[in-house]
C-alpha cells in the first residue's frame, strides 16, 4: 500500500526481464497453495505436525517400490529419512515414534515402514495436484 492506503500493483517492467511473468507467478502461488493446505490439512485432520508430514511422505517414498506393477514395501532406516530430509537423526527417531503410536507407519527390527498406504497415496496426491 502507498500513503494514501491504495494498494499498488508492481508494473509490468518488472517482469521485462524474462525471469517472472505474471502468468508464472499466478501457477506458482496455486501450486504454493496446495502444498501449504497439505500440511495444514493432515494437521487438522490427522493430529500431524509438519515435521511428521514430511517425515511420513519420507517413509513411504524410501519403503515403496514397484516390480512389474506391483507394490512392494520394504523396511527401511530411519538414518535413510534423516539423510533424505536433512533433519537430525534424533527428531526422526522421535517424530517416526509418534507416527508408530498413531499407526501410520509399523517398525520392525528391520526398520520402519508406512502401515496405511492409502493415507500416504492420498497425501502425496494432494502434494502432486
Amino acid at each position: 500500500m502507498d500513503q494514501t492506503g491504495e494498494e499498488r500493483g508492481l508494473e509490468q517492467s518488472a517482469f521485462d526481464d524474462g525471469h517472472c511473468w505474471p502468468g508464472d507467478i499466478q501457477k506458482s502461488r496455486e501450486k504454493m497453495v496446495r502444498l501449504l493446505r497439505l500440511f495444514s490439512s493432515p494437521r487438522k485432520r490427522l493430529g500431524l505436525t509438519p515435521d511428521e508430514v514430511l517425515i511420513f511422505l519420507a517413509i513411504g517414498y524410501l519403503c515403496t517400490t514397484t516390480t512389474n506393477c506391483v507394490v512392494q514395501l520394504t523396511p527401511i532406516g530411519l538414518i535413510d529419512v534423516a539423510t533424505l530430509l536433512g533433519i537430525p537423526k534424533e527428531t526422526v527417531r522421535r517424530k517416526t515414534g509418534r507416527l508408530a503410536d498413531l499407526e501410520y507407519v509399523s517398525c520392525t527390527p528391520k526398520g520402519v515402514m508406512i502401515k496405511q498406504p492409502k493415507v500416504w497415496c492420498d497425501m502425496l496426491n494432494r502434494a502432486l495436484a
